[in-house]
């Protein structure tokens, strides 16, 4: 431990660690955001050039393109991604996993060619809501009722274009526990045909969940944003299970399933954090 630090607390489960003020926090975040802002126009430049609106309102997109701009933007967040278990799918799937934050999107966006379902409210958010219509995403008004069509569309992607995630908890959590799958999307899978794939979401810090990620309750994302861009650096593990035959459950038995799968990931990530190699543990895979 060096010195001038505090000994880390866990309450539970969240990291609490104290620090000496970080003088170079104002620096790094002002570095981030210029990095950010030319990240952004150059996304805005490349969809310029390569995305094609489509008679139905959708883009033509290329997904390799999309991939790095997702990889490029968490190298500028500060986000380290760590692999734990499995690999992303290379076939098409339907990716269904446990959501903390907003940084889920860029995370998982960056280990392959992943469309991804948002809310609405994401589609009217300036310049990030076209950039995100035009890489590929599909959007959802809660409580409207069009999930039936949505899921129509989801399923005409996992055919025509590939992967494709969604967070069937409806919301973000702090990652200490996992809501409970929406089932009715789920549909989709066994219409198109393609594997359901479980996905752990985990932020740590120092073997504890990390305070800074979870975008939770009433924060705004901007002040969200400038916490991000503050901090020194976010570590994310991401285990992908084992791919469900949607034709084997119905979507309730799928759903629940699928969320089983990912909290049993989410313990075996906490404890191979908790049990480090050489102390009963199994060493984390990178």
């Amino acid at each position: 431990m060096s010195a001038g630090k505090t000994p880390l607390a866990t309450a539970r489960g969240i990291a609490t660690e104290r620090h000496p003020p970080d003088r170079l926090a104002w620096v790094r975040a002002l570095w981030r955001l210029l990095r950010l802002v030319e990240h952004l126009l150059t996304g805005t430049a490349i969809t310029v050039a390569v995305a094609r609106r489509q008679p139905d309102g959708s883009y033509r997109h290329r997904p390799g393109v999309v991939c790095w701009w997702h990889r490029r933007a968490c190298r500028i967040l500060g986000i380290r991604v760590e692999v734990a278990a499995g690999e992303a799918p290379g076939d098409s799937a339907l990716l269904v996993a446990n959501h903390v934050s907003w940084l889920d999107v860029p995370v998982l966006g960056g280990l392959g060619p992943i469309a991804f379902l948002s809310k609405a409210e994401v589609r009217d958010w300036p310049l990030m809501g076209w950039l995100a219509a035009a890489a590929g995403t599909h959007f959802i008004a809660r409580g409207s009722g069009e999930a039936s069509a949505v899921g129509a569309r989801i399923g005409n992607h996992l055919v025509d274009h590939g992967s494709l995630a969604l967070f069937p908890e409806g919301t973000t959590t702090d990652g200490r526990s996992v809501k409970p799958f929406y089932p009715r999307l789920l549909a989709a899978a066994s219409a198109s045909g393609v594997p359901v794939v479980p996905v752990a979401l985990r932020y740590e810090r120092a073997g504890a969940l990390d305070p800074i990620a979870p975008f939770v309750g009433d924060e705004t994302i901007l002040s969200h944003l400038w916490r991000v861009l503050r901090t020194r650096e976010l570590c994310v593990r991401v285990a992908f299970g084992v791919p469900l035959d949607p034709a084997r459950f119905d979507r309730r038995t799928l759903a629940t399933r699928a969320r089983t799968t990912v909290v049993e990931a989410l313990d075996r990530l906490a404890g191979a954090t908790a049990d480090p190699p050489g102390h009963g543990g199994n060493p984390a895979s990178g």
